[in-house]
């Protein structure tokens, strides 16, 4: 079992932690998977009792509930510094092993089919299906050819840079294609991920 020291207020100011639990609505709700998700991923990692979900979200987390989005935002601004000296470089790491899980979820397995095709699919898929999972922003997907997607984040409350960017990385993973994801932000908020891939033979 790993015994790791946070210095959390170091975490929160290199995440502009505050700011964006401050900006995020009161309303803004997460599926519970995305916890489930992160307890087995923290459970590998030998750190199963470092982060106390229950606590932070006034139960053992359920897959199917929608829990509020600024304590899943501490939830995995703590995880991201267990797994990683920089808490960003953490939460893109955590995000970048989702999509394989995800799709062995109830919820994700159509996206578990469309992982072993082209991954516009599987962008579009989450495009689709995002309002399934949480009750705020929107996700547009910009087809600009063979290989190549942007995906624009509108009011996203989890880290563009990093979280979603790690997400994108981890789709191309799991889709067995090689890639690359750059971000550019017209806020915190708001801002697209570029994606590209080899297509395969």
């Amino acid at each position: 079992m790993n015994n790791v020291e946070i210095d959390f207020a170091e975490v929160s100011r290199k995440l502009e932690l505050e700011r964006r639990l401050h900006d995020t609505p009161a309303s803004a709700r997460v599926r519970g998977v995305f916890a489930r998700l992160l307890q087995q991923s923290l459970r590998s990692r030998g750190f199963g009792s470092s982060l106390d979900m229950a606590s932070l979200l006034g139960e053992q987390p359920r897959s199917y509930r929608l829990y509020p989005a600024r304590e899943m935002l501490v939830a995995y601004a703590r995880a991201g510094a267990l797994v990683n000296p920089d808490p960003g470089e953490g939460i893109r790491t955590l995000f970048r092993e989702i999509a394989d899980p995800f799709s062995r979820t109830w919820y994700g397995r159509t996206l578990q089919r469309l992982l072993r095709s082209d991954p516009m699919s599987a962008l579009e898929f989450l495009e689709r299906s995002r309002d399934h999972m949480v009750n705020f922003g929107m996700w547009r997907v910009e087809p600009r050819g063979p290989g190549h997607a942007v995906l624009h984040l509108i009011d996203e409350y989890f880290w563009i840079e990093t979280a979603h960017r790690g997400g994108c990385e981890g789709l191309l993973d799991a889709c067995g294609v090689s890639g690359s994801v750059s971000v550019e932000l017209d806020s915190l908020y708001c801002g697209r991920l570029e994606v590209r891939w080899q297509l395969r033979n």
